[in-house]
C-alpha cells in the first residue's frame, strides 16, 4: 500500500514517517521530508532508512514555483495521484478542499482508495463546521484526542489514535538540573495562546529555565535547542510545567516529556483560552492557581 503524507509540520511528519515505515507501508511526504535522508528542517534527524519515492520528487520539482511543495498539496500532481492508494492531510484542509472533485475522481477509481484528515489539535468551530460536507462525501478523519468532540460543530470521526513517538527517541530523566522545564513555542509572542500568564505566576520566584524559540525573552529562557540539546534537556529538568497550546488538547512536547520520564505538573483546563479542556491525561488531576 502507497501512502501519500500532506502534513502541516516537519515534527509530526518524522514520527509519522517513522511509524508507517515501521509498519511495512511505503510511504512518501510532500513536505520537508520528501527526501527522508535530507530532509529540509534541522528540526528532527533525517530518516535514510526511508527511501524517497523519486516519482513523487520528480512531480513536485517539476512545478516550477516558489513554493513546490505547497503548491504539489495544493493540486496534487497526476502522477502523485496515480502512485497514491491513501492520501492523509493534516492541518491545511483548504488545500484539499480545493481540489475536492479531483480527489473524488481519484477515489471512484478505485474503491480501496481512501483520502483522511487526521486532525492534530488545531481544529476549531470553522474547520468542523467547513468539514461537514466533504465528511458526507467520504472524507474520513481520524481523530488524535476523544476531547475533539467537544468543539461545536465537531463533524464525527472515524477513528481516535493518538499521537506516536518512538520510545527510542525520548527516556532517561536524570533530574540533576534543578529547574522548572518548559520548551515553548514562542510563549511571549503568542501569550495566553501558550499559557504564558500562568506560566509567569507560577514560576514567580522560583529556578525557571525555559528552552524554544523565543524562550529567551522569558525570565531564565534559553532560546531554541537542536534535537539533541533538547532531549537532554529534557532529561537534565527536575520538573515540567506544562501549559498547553490553544486550542490543542495535548501537544507534542508534552509527549515527549512523559516520555523522557520527566515529572509533569500541567495546567488546569480552566485555565485554557479558547475550548475548557486540558489534556485528556491530566482530567481530574490538573491543579489551578
Amino acid at each position: 500500500m502507497n501512502i501519500l503524507l500532506c502534513l502541516s509540520h516537519s515534527i509530526e511528519e518524522y514520527d509519522q514517517l517513522k511509524l508507517l515505515h515501521g509498519l511495512g507501508y511505503t510511504v512518501a511526504s510532500i513536505g520537508g521530508y520528501i527526501d527522508p535522508a535530507h530532509p529540509h528542517t534541522p528540526m528532527r534527524p533525517a530518516l535514510p532508512e526511508i527511501p524517497m519515492v523519486q516519482s513523487i520528487k520528480d512531480a513536485v520539482d517539476s512545478l516550477g514555483t516558489m513554493d513546490n511543495l505547497g503548491a504539489a498539496q495544493a493540486r496534487l500532481p497526476d502522477a502523485v495521484l496515480e502512485w497514491a492508494d491513501v492520501i492523509i492531510y493534516h492541518h491545511y484542509l483548504e488545500r484539499l478542499y480545493g481540489q475536492w472533485d479531483r480527489i473524488a475522481d481519484w477515489k471512484r477509481g478505485d474503491s480501496n482508495r481512501r483520502v483522511i484528515w487526521r486532525s492534530v489539535g488545531q481544529s476549531v468551530e470553522y474547520n468542523e463546521r467547513q468539514a461537514q460536507p466533504f465528511r458526507a462525501q467520504g472524507l474520513e478523519r481520524i481523530a488524535y484526542s476523544p476531547k475533539e468532540r467537544n468543539i461545536p460543530g465537531y463533524s464525527g470521526d472515524d477513528a481516535l489514535i493518538r499521537f506516536y513517538k518512538d520510545p527510542a527517541d525520548w527516556y532517561g530523566w536524570t533530574g540533576e538540573d534543578a529547574v522548572i522545564g518548559n520548551i515553548t513555542q514562542d510563549m511571549p509572542g503568542r501569550g495566553e495562546y501558550c499559557g504564558l500568564p500562568f506560566w509567569l505566576a507560577a514560576t514567580a520566584g522560583l529556578p525557571a529555565k525555559p528552552a524554544g524559540p523565543g524562550s529567551e525573552r522569558l525570565p531564565g529562557g534559553i532560546g531554541a535547542l537542536d534535537y539533541d540539546e533538547m532531549r537532554a534537556y529534557l532529561r537534565r529538568c527536575r520538573a515540567y510545567l506544562y501549559t498547553g497550546t490553544q486550542p490543542a488538547s495535548y501537544t507534542l512536547g508534552l509527549i515527549e516529556a512523559m516520555m523522557t520520564g520527566v515529572p509533569v505538573v500541567s495546567i488546569g483546563p480552566e485555565h485554557m483560552r479558547i475550548f475548557p479542556y486540558g489534556p485528556e491525561l491530566f482530567e481530574g488531576h490538573a491543579i489551578a492557581t
